[in-house]
């Protein structure tokens, strides 16, 4: 399988810092070579860079035929195992969704956050970045076209053609940034849908960088939380639909430095239940817990027997459980 196919292509980051840094050099009539410290080169978190952004919108491309069935009509559909393969959605195989595209977009804001921070010695404004970043998210919605290459607005991001196409974005994340158009605020609805969360993992990578050095943890762990929580809160109203964004985040920070997936959720429920209103997620994400325990206490059971002897419903339930801890053991996903 070529995963890239399914990106936009290559997705260079350099280009977007590279973008974001000329800009802001034009806007503070400063000379437009810019000298900007980095981070040593680490050629494994790259890996897992790449793995985590790939894998994502592997993922997002795979279920896309699937994203409003429910579990007969999949079945009806794919088969009792599902759906194993690509199948044509938006008109292609493999076509992203919406989630996709905002991940892109939300790594857009923390590298452009980034870079203005660097050139004006301050601490990143990543809501305000975001809040940029997924205006322009909402341009490739509204118009069928390529914004002008000239354009203030047409970063690299918003450059790519294959962007401007409308999956099935959420009406919270659509309805949110109409009404905020120009405004760097808070979403003021009482949404918790998932449209905070699914694009939350660029967070978690641009900390993962700091976190791989930090001896102290706790603290940063703390800002990688408040980031996640409130970039979401632009479109998400809801503690709910912020809060598990925040945990999310924290989560791929830990798994891209090579925390075992236990010990990162165990890190993000700590986190979790320092904020008002958080019992909700929490439960949630214990229930998600519970649920994998289940699936790998029933591996054995399930692999030994033949598919003819379970009722329906049940082997249905198998299905889930035996593939689940194939997923659940995997210990590295680097490209």
């Amino acid at each position: 399988m070529r995963c890239r196919e399914f990106l936009i292509g290559p997705l260079n980051f350099a280009e977007i810092a590279v973008s974001c840094s000329a800009r802001e050099s034009r806007a503070h009539g400063s000379a437009e070579k810019m000298f900007l410290p980095r981070i040593p080169s680490d050629s494994q978190l790259r890996s897992h860079f790449r793995g985590c952004l790939l894998g994502g919108a592997v993922g997002d491309a795979l279920g896309a035929p699937v994203e409003f069935l429910d579990l007969d009509e999949i079945v009806k559909s794919y088969g009792e195992q599902g759906i194993r393969d690509y199948a044509p959605a938006y008109g292609k195989l493999g076509a992203i969704t919406d989630d996709t595209q905002m991940t892109l977009f939300t790594a857009e804001a923390v590298l452009s956050a980034h870079v203005t921070a660097v050139l004006q010695s301050q601490e990143p404004d990543f809501f305000r970045a975001a809040t940029s970043s997924y205006g322009r998210w909402l341009m490739t919605q509204e118009n069928s076209r390529l914004v002008s290459s000239g354009s203030a607005k047409a970063t690299w991001l918003l450059q790519q053609k294959k962007l401007f196409s409308r999956r099935a974005p959420g009406t919270t994340c659509l309805s949110a940034l109409q009404s905020s158009r120009g405004k760097v605020t808070r979403a003021t609805n009482d949404s918790k849908g998932c449209g905070g969360v699914m694009r939350m993992a660029p967070v978690g990578m641009y900390f993962a960088h700091s976190l791989s050095r930090e001896r102290q943890p706790d603290r940063l762990l703390s800002n990688i939380f408040a980031t996640g929580n409130d970039l979401a809160g632009i479109t998400h109203g809801h503690p709910s639909g912020c809060l598990s964004a925040g945990a999310f985040a924290v989560m791929i920070s830990l798994v891209l430095v090579g925390n075992s997936l236990t010990d990162a959720i165990r890190a993000a429920k700590e986190e979790l239940r320092k904020h008002p209103s958080h019992k909700e997620t929490l439960a949630a994400i214990e229930q998600a817990e519970a649920w994998r325990s289940l699936a790998l206490a029933s591996a054995a059971l399930c692999a030994s027997l033949e598919k003819g002897s379970w009722p329906r419903k049940l082997w249905r339930w198998g299905s889930i459980a035996r593939s689940a801890p194939q997923i659940l053991k995997t210990e590295s996903f680097s490209l």
